[in-house]
């Protein structure tokens, strides 16, 4: 045996996350999970979206608080929903792929995938035909498709922002939906209109700026602007008879994520934040910006009631440790048991579980992150809950957390946490991701605990409201920075800015980023630090912390833009839109609007069509002097309509504080001289700008199954040279994952040799020829474009370790040994969670039929005793007079299974060590009061 640490040593102390990942071979989307776990209708198997690695995780539930991982399958870029139609086919939804991967269980593949643009979000089955649901988060719409043939049957439009998750009711006539990002019936007046701000409290400051004003759509006192209604919808509800929108159900919250259907009542609980940018600075919303909050709706009357997650908080107090002890912040997953008595909710913000009675009552808060109990705080090693899983059968609840990629189990019988296991076999984010991830999802490092960054920049993307943050009490700030054609300059920024929209943190590993923020007033990411405080009511990051945040925030790529064309060329035209995006583009670059001034001057299209610096007051004809903003998320932005007459999804548009509800308008202004009043022009550049690239292609993610009935159609053939051919052009790889023989394989498109790698020596290469001949005898895979730098690691060297995953041995069996003494009634058994492989930071020893609710140890050491020996009326198994001796607390639930956790630390000098284990535990029926496990040995393996 090697000479190595202590193991018991070393891993009290948090281990580093799985070698091998590199940020070169990993893109993060940050997509929203939105219900990445479910159990299968038999209730023996737990289903859970490994959304880092693209793969959907099965696990057997013989053991419910230690789930079996049994298979892990290939789907596609950022798996986000999971929902089983039956024992065997499971519906994944795929955010970043445009897709939804079908699969079958038993085969171990995809056996069909369904194109569903664009950001598909969640699924689910209803109706009499039964049809599948999905919805197209991007599109604000529904989808429909047949269960059986997989052909679409209609698109659904829903008048509200964001559609992500669904549910249905009991008898399946009605599904509903909620939108993540409803807005809450605010909007903006212009600052021509807007009353003059009231004077600082700061005296040596001069007077602020003329800003626009945040108000309530049905403000009477802005009847003669406002001409325009807000019906502010928060959930749908389409008729599956006729599929077609039955209900709306309004004023319920600004962001709306999880949804739960009571199983007696069928009233709808929604869980929620909405915003209070109707109050206005900063010192005002200090550690309160939303409330977090779970949604009653009456079934029969539409009626709305709200329940308080944080009754009674002081949000005065900081820090409130009361609060942070307590906080349910950012709601997400939500799921009833089998008697509508309990209702549990995950809190994303501060790792915790509530659980409600159905009048919104807070009977348990379930803590999730050992590291971070009470008002502890651990970024770094944040769960961050998104989905829950209920098995009445078992008394369980399973919960995924996003952050730490892992599923922790709680007995319902006693609200406890008995199990924390990996989402899957291998976790590919990068250190960086994992370091920094926690930064903006942590609630407790506010104030109360009641938000975080992720309260406004959902998902690390917009909140589409404005905020005014401004500080009456604030200083003065010097910014410099010098413009093209202009020279160098100034600027005195005031802290009374006025109403700014919320902008993204995507894409910022970018060299046109700096400055950040509407006036530029912030050099860079790590600028933010004192935010924590002067905003969030907690204390300034530490340089360390700040630059893990700032490297995290780095690896944030933008979704593809769905108006561009597959092959990342710009359309002719865009539906819906007058224009030519195409025109757009050369009128962008090379029309000068002013003399020696183009669109491209500022916004320059190689860095997102930012650039890095100032634009003066005089030359924006604005009150403000403002910094040059990207153009890669205008399409997203399009909710806004403040026409007479019109009805409008959201309240905001573009520039600084939204007034402009379109980009034709916003080229209106005076500034774009012989663009102004070109209505040509206008309509040209709008639709370019709507097209405008993010950085990820379009074919990133796209996707199609192939089999024997379509391997020779004109579908796939169009689509295998889309992919070939977008490879080729350096804005792909290309993957194929499958069947292929009878085997699963992987396989990676080599570009210069024109044929497809396999993911073992001595298979192939083929050609695309020879994959499609072995589709028509009967092979079936999925071709996909993957991030540049991603096809290796996703297509077939899994853990980048440098060895094809088809000639990886096998994983070291756990070999058990010996039996356990005395078999009070069934014997005890040892097991662990997950394999004991280097940086598993889950790793845990499981026992079952330990004596229920008892203290029991388990005893690691690094020799055996195969034969016995007697030891208090049991055979000890284990040596303790080996060199290495290690005990382990194991607390059994009241079902009687143990868990002992001890993470594996992330050292390649550990691979290949044994180690021996047993379980004992307090147990008067046995002669002497103590019971025994069999015996286990284990090898220490690389991940």
């Amino acid at each position: 045996m090697k000479s190595t640490p202590k193991l018991l040593l070393v891993a009290l102390a948090l281990s580093a996350p799985a070698a091998f990942a590199q940020t070169g071979n990993y893109v993060n989307f940050e997509s929203p999970q939105v219900n990445p776990i479910a159990i299968s209708p038999d209730g023996t198997l737990l289903l859970a979206v490994n959304t880092a690695d693209a793969r959907l995780s099965i696990f057997s539930l013989a053991q419910p608080s230690s789930p079996g991982l049994i298979s892990e399958i290939p789907v596609g870029v950022e798996p986000v929903s999971v929902r089983a139609r039956t024992n065997d086919e499971v519906w994944v939804v795929n955010h970043t792929s445009d897709s939804v991967s079908i699969v079958s269980i038993s085969q171990g593949i995809v056996i069909d995938t369904i194109y569903c643009k664009d950001e598909p979000c969640d699924v689910i089955f209803a109706g009499s035909p039964q049809r599948a649901y999905v919805t197209a988060a991007r599109s604000n719409a529904v989808k429909v498709f047949d269960v059986t043939t997989h052909a679409f049957i209609t698109s659904i439009g829903v008048f509200g922002e964001n559609p992500r998750a669904l549910a249905a009711s009991a008898d399946g006539s009605h599904i509903y939906a909620t939108f993540a990002q409803s807005g809450n019936r605010t909007t903006i007046i212009p600052a021509t209109l807007a009353p003059p701000q009231s004077p600082p409290t700061n005296p040596n400051l001069p007077a602020p700026p003329q800003v626009g004003l945040i108000v309530d759509a049905t403000d009477p006192l802005w009847v003669s602007f406002i001409k325009f209604t807000m019906p502010d919808n928060d959930v749908v509800e389409i008729a599956t008879a006729t599929n077609t929108v039955s209900r709306y159900f309004p004023r319920v919250g600004t962001h709306n994520t999880g949804i739960a259907v009571h199983p007696v009542t069928g009233d709808l609980y929604i869980s929620n934040t909405d915003a209070r940018n109707l109050v206005h600075f900063e010192p005002n919303v200090k550690g309160h910006m939303v409330d977090n909050r779970v949604a009653k709706i009456d079934i029969i009357s539409g009626a709305v009631s709200n329940f308080d997650l944080n009754p009674g908080t002081d949000y005065t107090l900081f820090p409130n440790n009361t609060a942070l002890s307590n906080a349910i912040a950012q709601p997400m997953g939500a799921v009833f048991d089998s008697t509508g008595s309990n209702l549990y909710v995950a809190s994303l913000g501060t790792d915790r579980v509530a659980r409600l009675d159905a009048n919104g009552n807070i009977l348990a808060r379930i803590e999730l992150n050992t590291s971070a109990t009470g008002t502890g705080v651990d970024p770094r090693h944040k769960r961050g809950p998104r989905g829950l899983a209920y098995s009445a059968a078992n008394g369980r609840l399973y919960v995924q957390n996003r952050i730490s990629n892992s599923i922790s189990i709680i007995h319902t019988q006693n609200d406890t946490l008995v199990n924390e296991i990996p989402v899957g076999g291998y976790d590919p984010t990068p250190d960086t991701i994992k370091n920094g991830r926690g930064f903006l999802y942590d609630a407790k490092l506010s104030g109360n605990g009641t938000q975080s960054c992720a309260t406004c920049h959902y998902d690390a993307d917009i909140d589409l409201l404005a905020w005014d943050l401004g500080n009456p009490g604030g200083d003065m700030q010097t910014v410099q920075s010098t413009v093209p054609v202009l020279g160098s300059f100034t600027f005195n920024m005031h802290p009374m800015k006025g109403p700014m929209t919320t902008q993204t943190l995507k894409g910022f590993n970018n060299s046109g980023q700096v400055p950040l923020h509407w006036r530029g007033d912030r050099a860079d990411f790590l600028a933010f630090a004192p935010a924590f405080a002067s905003l969030m009511g907690g204390t300034q990051l530490s340089a360390a912390d700040m630059t893990a945040y700032r490297d995290f925030v780095n690896t944030i790529a933008m979704e593809p833009n769905p108006n561009q064309n597959l092959d990342r060329t710009l359309p002719a035209a865009l539906p819906g839109f007058v224009g030519n995006p195409q025109t757009g583009q050369s009128t962008f670059n090379t029309n000068q609007y002013q003399p020696f001034l183009t669109c491209n001057t500022c916004h320059t299209s190689t860095t997102g069509g930012q650039a890095s610096f100032i634009i003066p007051a005089s030359a924006l004809q604005e009150s403000q002097d403002f910094n040059v903003p990207q153009l890669r998320n205008a399409y997203q932005k399009m909710g806004f309509n403040n026409a007479v007459g019109a009805q409008s999804r959201g309240g905001f548009g573009f520039i600084h504080d939204g007034i402009d509800t379109n980009l034709f308008t916003f080229l209106t202004k005076p500034v774009f001289g012989n663009v102004q009043n070109d209505a040509t022009k206008k309509n040209n550049l709008q639709v370019f700008l709507l097209c405008f690239d993010t950085g990820t292609a379009p074919g990133v993610g796209y996707s199609r199954t192939v089999t024997s009935v379509n391997a020779t159609s004109a579908g796939v053939a169009t689509d295998v040279t889309l992919l070939q051919g977008q490879a080729s052009a350096g804005n792909v790889d290309v993957i194929i994952k499958g069947r292929v023989d009878g085997q699963l394989r992987g396989f990676l498109y080599q570009t210069a040799q024109n044929n497809y790698k396999s993911d073992k020596t001595g298979v192939g290469p083929y050609t695309w020829a020879q994959l499609q001949a072995k589709a028509l005898a009967g092979s079936t895979f999925t071709i996909m474009g993957v991030p540049v730098g991603s096809g290796q690691r996703m297509g077939i060297d899994r853990n980048m370790n440098g060895v094809l995953d088809g000639d990886e041995p096998p994983p070291a069996p756990l070999q058990n040994y010996g039996s356990g003494s005395p078999p009070c009634a069934t014997p005890m058994a040892i097991s662990t969670n997950s394999m004991p492989s280097i940086g598993n930071d889950f790793f845990a020893f499981t026992c079952t039929n330990s004596a229920p609710s008892s203290l029991a140890l388990t005893l690691v050491c690094s020799n055996s005793l195969p034969a016995g020996m007697p030891f208090f009326g049991f055979d000890l198994l284990v040596d303790l007079a080996s060199p290495e001796v290690y005990p382990l607390d194991m607390y059994a639930d009241p079902s009687g299974f143990g868990v002992a956790p001890v993470a594996i630390p992330n050292n390649p000098i550990l691979a290949g060590n044994q180690y021996s284990a047993q379980a004992i535990s307090l147990n008067f029926c046995a002669p002497q009061g103590l019971a025994a496990s069999n015996g286990m040995t284990m090898t220490l393996t690389m991940p």
